[in-house]
Parts: C-alpha cells; structure tokens; sequence
C-alpha cells in the first residue's frame, strides 16, 4: 500500500511538473513575442546575476576535494576555462583597435572557435578513460566541427549563442536521471514541447516589421540576435527568440536544478565538499561566495547606472561561465 502511495505522489508531483512547465513556457512565448526588447532587457537585468551565482553554487557542491584519478581531467577542464577565456576577453576588448584589420580578427576568432573545439573533444576522450571506454571518436567530431568553425565563422559563432540555453537543460536532464527519475518522462515532455512554443512563435512573428535599432541599446541587442548575420529574417523574431531560450535558461538554473538537487540549495553549505569537508577549505570558498554575492549586487547597479555599457561588460566575461559548464557537464556523462 505504501508502495502505492509513493507512485501515485511521484505521478502526481511529475504532472505538477510538466503542468508548471509548459504553462510558464506559454505566458513567456506570449509575453516575449509581444515585448521582445523590454523583456530582453528586464530578464538580464534581474537574472543575469543570480544565475551565475547559482550556476557556481551547483558546481562548487559537485567538486570533489581531492580529484584523485580526474586530476587530469579537472586539470585539463579548469586550465582550458582560464586559457580560453583570456584569449576570447583579448579578442573582445582588442577588437576595435586599429591595429586590429578585419581578416586578422577572423582569423583569431576562427582560431579561438578551434581551440575550444578540441577542448571540448579532449574532454570527452578523458572522460571515456575515466569510464574505461573508448570515445577516441571525439576528437574526429572535434575537427570536423572546427573545419565548419572556419568555412563559415559567423554562423558558428551565432549558433553558440542560441545553443548555449539548451546546455542548461542538458545539466537538468542529467541531473533529473540522478535525482529524480521520476520525473523523465515529464521532463522529455516538458522538452518536447519547446520547439513547439519557437514553431508557434515563427508563425506569428515571421511577417513582423524589424525591431527599432536608433538606440545603441536596441542595436545591441538585435546584434546580439544576429539580425546583422540573417538579415533576411525579422529582427523581431530572432530577438524573441533568443529571450525566450534564454528565460528558460535562466528559468532551469534558478529555479528547477534546486529543485531536483538539493545540494543545489544556495543555503546549504554542508553539501560542499570545499566547504563542509575536513579536507575542505571554507574560508577560500566562503571568499569566493561572498565576492558573487558582490558581483550579483554590483551588476544590478551598474545595470540601474548604465545598462548599455554593463551588458557589454557582462556578455564579455559570460564567456567564463559559458566556458565553466563544460567539464561539469561531461563529467556528468
């Protein structure tokens, strides 16, 4: 009878699931579609922060004090975030000298999109070793995708941009497969039904007018989009539809991986190993969680400053988040 009662909650609390999904996903296509500019705006401005913030917390609780046999893994992972985020912050800020001619950028940003590439591939061949398989065939994926890297750079480039949300929701459905497996099938579902609120979306949007661009703020964001890249396209529908994956973006670390992980729980210190662990170091990470405190903070008042220049600054050293989900992703495999 127990038995029972416990699969009819777990039916229950997965419909739930699904049900809170897919209504929120609905009020945001709606809301996004209609207000693409003042949403991209207002959800960086409250989230960006925080998600960061949470995105570290995830990850601190998932590091092990000693790597023991993932040494060269970790090693590989941290030194490829530190490496590959100083090239691309060189590149960003370096990119308007005028030393800076337009094929000598192409081909530092062709080069900067091959190295991160072939991280990411070795990454997955450390893995396979960790797990006694061969996946050799990581590095064959890696160069090919970096011969495309180089064939067409702005296309790639683009397609990180709307493909980064979705790492989000690969980390939840890993997490989920851990932690609550119940709710799979809920969440396939719930991912099912994403592509079906974009079809709707391009439906209703394609024939729209291009968004404004007589501020910097709104060229930036279009920009961002990649209006300039498909200009064939209706900035009203690219802008949308990045806001919208990005609200779910932001959506899945807030609040979702919390909820399926408990360790994910900001307030819950004790299930960091850094923290928690004899071996730990709390001060370091106490430090370190007090100054993304800080950053959440200042990046709300430099938003209330000056939007436009903080959301510059902000997308720039993104990358170091961006690039931070990788190992932690692979090593989830």
């Amino acid at each position: 009878m127990q038995e029972i009662v416990q699969a009819r909650s777990s039916l229950t609390s997965a419909n739930v699931f699904l049900i809170a999904f897919v209504s929120a996903c609905a009020v945001g296509a709606v809301l996004i579609g209609s207000f693409p500019l003042q949403l991209s705006i207002v959800t960086i401005f409250l989230f960006a922060g925080p998600h960061n913030l949470m995105e570290f917390r995830y990850f601190a609780a998932r590091m092990t004090v000693r790597w023991g046999k993932s040494r060269v893994f970790y090693s590989v992972g941290i030194g490829g975030v530190v490496v590959l985020t100083a090239a691309y912050l060189t590149l960003y800020f370096a990119s308007g000298n005028w030393l800076w001619s337009l094929e000598s950028w192409q081909i530092y940003a062709a080069t900067w999109n091959t190295a991160l590439i072939v991280w990411v591939g070795a990454l997955f061949y450390l893995r396979g070793k960790q797990r006694r398989r061969d996946w050799s065939l990581a590095f064959a994926a890696a160069f090919f995708l970096a011969g495309l890297s180089w064939i067409v750079p702005q296309y790639w480039s683009l397609a990180l941009v709307y493909l980064h949300p979705f790492v989000a929701m690969w980390f939840l459905e890993r997490q989920i497969r851990r932690t609550r497996p119940e709710w799979l099938r809920a969440y396939h579902l719930c991912l099912l039904s994403i592509p079906v609120f974009l079809g709707l979306m391009w439906t209703m949007l394609a024939g729209q007018p291009n968004l404004p661009q007589d501020t910097n703020l709104f060229w930036r964001i279009n920009q961002h989009s990649g209006s300039e890249i498909l200009p064939s396209i209706s900035s009203h529908l690219l802008v949308a539809t990045h806001v919208f994956l990005e609200s779910i973006h932001y959506f899945v670390w807030l609040l979702l991986i919390p909820l399926v992980d408990r360790r994910a729980i900001p307030w819950r210190l004790k299930d960091v190993p850094m923290f928690a662990n004899a071996n730990g170091v709390p001060r370091l990470f106490a430090a370190f969680l007090a100054f993304s405190v800080f950053v959440s903070i200042a990046l709300w008042l430099g938003f209330a400053v000056d939007y436009t220049t903080t959301r510059d600054i902000y997308f720039a050293f993104a990358i170091g988040h961006v690039l931070a989900e990788f190992p932690f992703l692979v090593k989830m495999l």
